[in-house]
């Protein structure tokens, strides 16, 4: 009898020790994440960082980068860091670089060796200042699109596959959509991007933006809702003017995307059809709740509702089962940077497809 309490007594502190790290683990989807750049979003394979003043570590998806921070991806290892919300940062394999500072003001990213890829999702015609350095030159991605950065000793590659980078200062010096811009200290040349200038890594940066669009459709309405009017933080005149936030979702188990407003989409296709409607009164049409935030779904699903692009809404605090899209969510949210963006602008036109697929190259041929 002795025996079998004892045994009882190891199996609940086994227990015990399972759910608080569970938790421990949890924190970071529960509570969300601070409001700067850094949050690893998804690790394969082997990658490491390397602090000031600290050994370097194996980096894993439950990791905020600080500014400084040096990171590295094995044979094998790729990563996905959060930047401004709405904006990712994929990293390939046998890469190197620095979040030189994580602040939303004062956000830069260091390339050192390899290749990164930089996902801006938005309307088109949205305003945006990120920028990027290697050895050889800064430049500014200033619209959403896809971009790819490959840096070596002695040359940068960079491709706009779609969106605008800004090379300088001056306004004429921006390279657009479907070009590529050889940068090694003579006069920068471009050429076209061709069929053969992607690779796998490619792929799987447009699979990563296909699933984290999907991730946002299917984000909880009720569950989102219920977080956002729980947080006191949140809302308020200091949010009318941001872009969107970043929210945990189950279905890929990282962070998604959540606009402010309608429009929103992956440059390589897919809708951002959850967003949060800051001010629009929309909340009135949710019988007794007269909170004007909402969030809401514009997937296209042919309901009447009366919102843009169909779908049912649910207003903050509403318990109804129309305030459901799917799944669940821990919700996890972040604050976002300002962006100027049209109202009524459109979603962006999917990634053209069909396009051969080749291995890996090495940067810089």
């Amino acid at each position: 009898m002795k025996t079998l309490t004892m045994l009882k007594l190891f199996v609940s502190l086994v227990a015990l020790l399972a759910f608080v790290n569970v938790a421990s683990a949890q924190d970071r989807e529960r509570f969300g994440i601070s409001a700067k750049a850094g949050g690893v979003n998804a690790v394969t394979g082997k990658v490491s960082v390397k602090s000031e003043g600290k050994a370097a570590r194996l980096l894993t998806s439950n990791d905020d980068l600080e500014s400084g921070d040096v990171v590295n991806t094995g044979v094998s290892g790729q990563v996905e860091v959060l930047l401004n919300p709405g904006t990712y940062l994929r990293i390939a394999e046998r890469s190197e670089f620095v979040m030189e500072d994580t602040s939303l003001d004062n956000l830069l990213v260091r390339i050192n060796k390899g290749s990164a890829i930089i996902e801006a999702t938005g309307p088109g015609q949205a305003q945006l200042y990120i920028p990027i350095v290697t050895a050889q030159q800064r430049m500014t991605i200033v619209r959403p699109g896809i971009y790819r950065i490959n840096a070596a000793p002695g040359a940068t590659e960079l491709f706009v596959h779609k969106g605008r980078v800004s090379l300088s200062d001056k306004k004429d010096d921006v390279v657009k959509g479907g070009k590529k811009v050889a940068l090694n200290g003579a006069p920068a040349t471009i050429a076209k991007i061709t069929d053969g200038d992607k690779d796998e890594f490619d792929q799987w940066s447009k699979t990563r933006g296909q699933t984290l669009a999907q991730a946002n459709v299917r984000l909880s309405q009720r569950a989102v809702s219920a977080l956002l009017l729980a947080n006191s933080w949140f809302g308020g005149s200091a949010f009318s003017s941001r872009s969107g936030l970043w929210t945990w979702s189950p279905f890929s188990s990282c962070y998604t995307f959540l606009p402010f407003q309608y429009g929103w989409g992956s440059p390589y296709g897919g809708n951002y059809g959850m967003f949060y409607m800051y001010g629009t009164g929309y909340g009135n049409r949710q019988g007794p709740n007269s909170n004007p935030n909402i969030v809401t779904s514009n997937s296209g699903n042919g309901s009447s509702s009366g919102y843009p692009g169909g779908g049912t809404s649910g207003g903050l605090g509403t318990s109804g089962s129309s305030g459901t899209m799917g799944g669940s969510s821990s919700g996890s949210v972040m604050s976002a940077p300002s962006t100027s963006v049209h109202p009524n602008a459109g979603p962006r036109d999917p990634d053209s497809g069909g396009r051969s697929i080749n291995a890996i190259k090495n940067p810089i041929n």
